[in-house]
């Protein structure tokens, strides 16, 4: 994955679950609802099925001051890639067109959130949640996306705060 501005990287590779900062320890995952295993051949529950949020969550360590550092470059990345970036992963090529602050959980030690507007390919904007949780010298970071609103753009749905909640409650 590679941007066009370095600042914006910490905020590329968090939504990508990904260390948003140098670590060599880290570790991904995906969690959403289960709404596939309720569902029957009726053709509005297979779609029903596609309307669920995926949040995907990435924990990095880090040693000494590396952790607040990572949280800094996040804020600074926030505030310098206000007015959009480029990225480009596997051949694909995605126009970020602006980065916003949003109001964090405060979970954890200290926790920053923000929304990135996404071009889908001119028909519009997806707005994208990231939030990115420091306790202690890990960072949790987490994303979500709705699928069935990925098709149509706009809001690509909150990330579910129980969520942070229990994964932070597992840091030490």
């Amino acid at each position: 994955m590679k941007t066009d501005k370095p600042a914006c990287d910490p905020l590329a590779w968090a939504t990508a679950a990904l260390p948003p900062g140098d670590t060599t320890a880290n570790a991904s995952n995906s969690v959403s609802e289960d709404k596939a295993s309720t569902a029957t051949a009726a053709p509005e529950d297979l779609k029903a099925a596609f309307d669920i949020d995926l949040t995907f969550v990435g924990l990095s360590s880090y040693e000494g001051d590396g952790a607040e550092k990572t949280m800094k470059a996040v804020s600074d990345g926030i505030t310098a890639c206000a007015a959009g970036y480029g990225l480009s992963a596997d051949s694909e090529n995605t126009k970020v067109v602006k980065v916003a602050a949003e109001k964090a959980s405060g979970a954890g030690d200290e926790s920053l959130a923000f929304t990135e507007d996404v071009d889908m390919d001119g028909a519009g904007t997806a707005t994208f949640h990231s939030e990115v949780v420091r306790k202690g010298n890990t960072l949790a970071t987490f994303y979500t996306v709705n699928f069935a609103a990925f098709e149509k753009g706009g809001d690509m749905g909150d990330i579910p705060a129980a969520l942070i909640t229990a994964q932070v409650a597992k840091l030490k």
